[in-house]
């Protein structure tokens, strides 16, 4: 990717807007919110998705001559627009209007739509960040093979829209009560074998909320997946590991294996549903490759999770 030039600049003057109408932000209260916030000489071209990959293929069809890509939707939608961009000069910028937006959370972009429209045109800044690859999708946050790939895939989606994350808790009570499968994780050159309900690979730190951090470590600018195995399959070990996670102390757990890599493979017996970035996308086995330093993103001032590259 090319080096942001240092230095202030002017707002975006051509604004390419891509949007999941399933979302919940209507189109009638996006263009309002557009139409008051960007300033004389900007210009907006609002595209709509109507399938899965839409997003993607919009984002690549703009990223030649656009100043600014903007998703307008949940996880999903924002994964899908970054798959399109990858490398590209322009930076991603992002309208939450998801169930959980945990990726904008994380980048503390507003939640509410006239702050989050205003971020795009006024002040803040760009910052880079890794990507995974998993197949022909990209992930910005996380993805999981197992246990939380069965509550994401069980999750009633209208329920989801009405009380966002609260919508996983029936599901994940029920992907509980499910038996682990003997999963082999190979990071890189190390190769580990156990049993386990769950294989987190993450480039985002925090679970549900961005005070709630997975682990210590996981940093999205650092050049590396962090891969964690949970190992505990009994009802006691499981409620350990979820105490431990619950105050803090994940990385203490002895029910975790954690590994740091860039090339990933997951293999399990019997195979396990797969999520990244909250969509269930299959099952293993599958191979995830770090896409570093991918995607350019627009934050608010002032940012520390991840690499400063240019202010506006």
């Amino acid at each position: 990717m090319r080096e942001p030039p240092p230095g202030r600049h002017l707002p975006p003057r051509n604004v390419a807007v891509i949007v999941n109408p399933t979302g919940r932000r209507s189109l009638d209260s996006v263009e309002r919110a557009l139409d008051r916030a960007r300033p004389q000489g900007s210009r907006t071209t609002v595209l709509l998705t109507a399938d899965t990959g839409d997003a993607t293929q919009l984002a690549a069809s703009v990223r030649d001559d656009a100043d600014l890509v903007v998703a307008v939707g949940g996880d999903g939608t924002v994964s899908e627009v970054a798959a399109g961009l990858v490398g590209a000069s322009v930076p991603l910028g992002i309208v939450p209007a998801g169930s959980t937006n945990i990726v904008a959370r994380e980048l503390g972009i507003p939640s509410g739509l006239p702050a989050a429209v205003r971020l795009l045109f006024g002040p803040h800044r760009i910052v880079v960040r890794d990507l995974g690859r998993c197949g022909d999708r990209i992930f910005l946050h996380m993805a999981g093979a197992g246990l939380d790939a069965r509550f994401f895939q069980r999750t009633n989606r209208e329920l989801k829209r009405h009380v966002g994350w609260l919508a996983y808790v029936p599901a994940a009570a029920m992907a509980l009560a499910e038996p682990p499968s003997l999963i082999t994780v190979i990071a890189d050159e190390t190769t580990v074998v156990a049993e386990s309900p769950l294989v987190i690979v993450a480039n985002g730190t925090s679970v549900v909320h961005p005070a709630i951090k997975l682990h210590p470590a996981i940093r999205s600018d650092d050049g590396w997946l962090d891969v964690l195995l949970f190992t505990g399959t009994d009802p006691t070990a499981v409620a350990r590991t979820i105490i431990k996670f619950g105050v803090g102390q994940l990385d203490d757990s002895p029910e975790l294996v954690v590994l740091r890599a860039r090339h990933v493979s997951i293999v399990a017996l019997p195979p396990v549903p797969v999520q990244l970035d909250g969509d269930a996308v299959g099952t293993t086995p599958i191979t995830i490759d770090l896409l570093p330093a991918a995607i350019q993103l627009v934050v608010p001032l002032p940012y520390t999770n991840v690499s400063t590259k240019l202010s506006v």
